[in-house]
């Protein structure tokens, strides 16, 4: 019963939305997106066995894992901005000082921890990203009945969990304490992810279904 969790039911949910409702989507970014979303189920498995079972520090496995994130969510958010005409270099261009802020931080450490500046960073890229989205929608003269429309859910999805995201490194240490205060059984950054994970998977989940039935009617 530990491997279920508030996080694994959100992202095992999602997954499963995604595989049954995007499987044959005719858009190739959308196709593939739940094979990310597996990933993301293997790796928080994988974090509670190796804390829960093997009682190693799953740090490591999570720093690796923000490669792929980073990968996952720039490709996609471009995806959704391509249309209004944003250039290709702009992804590009990020996921070169992505990198070499993931490299320079994990070096640093020598890959046995958490690179919290660099997961900052990436928190407002992904922030601003979402807010440029918004912006070209708003900018734009098309129509879009936003209740059910696929990206602005996912999008949305995103911006809350990433700006959460941000809002809980600025306040870190003040975090870090606050869970030490006698008679708190979980520390309040514990909390406040596991909220942001619920909206994300939540927003995604909802994102989806929203797609399959574009794409069906």
């Amino acid at each position: 019963m530990q491997y279920f969790t508030v996080n694994t039911v959100a992202e095992w949910i999602c997954f499963l939305t995604a595989l049954v409702c995007l499987r044959r989507d005719k858009d190739p970014v959308w196709r593939r997106f739940p094979f990310y979303l597996f990933l993301v189920c293997l790796v928080e498995t994988g974090g509670i066995y190796m804390r829960a079972v093997l009682h190693a520090p799953n740090a490591p496995l999570y720093n690796l894992y923000m490669l792929a994130e980073c990968f996952a969510i720039t490709t996609f958010l471009y995806h959704l901005m391509k249309p209004y005409g944003i250039s290709i270099w702009v992804p590009v261009v990020w996921g070169t000082v992505f990198l070499s802020a993931w490299l320079t931080e994990s070096f640093s450490h020598q890959f046995g921890y958490y690179s919290p500046l660099t997961a900052a960073l990436m928190s407002m890229v992904m922030v601003t990203g979402c807010l440029y989205y918004f912006f070209l929608v708003l900018r734009d003269d098309k129509y879009i009945r936003l209740s059910t429309h696929p990206p602005f859910w996912w999008v949305s999805g995103t911006l809350m969990f990433y700006f959460g995201g941000i809002a809980t490194y600025i306040f870190f240490q003040y975090l870090l304490e606050a869970s030490s205060a006698e008679g708190i059984r979980f520390s309040l950054r514990y909390v406040i992810f596991k909220v942001l994970n619920v909206l994300l998977y939540g927003s995604w989940t909802y994102a989806f279904i929203c797609r399959y039935r574009q794409t069906k009617y």
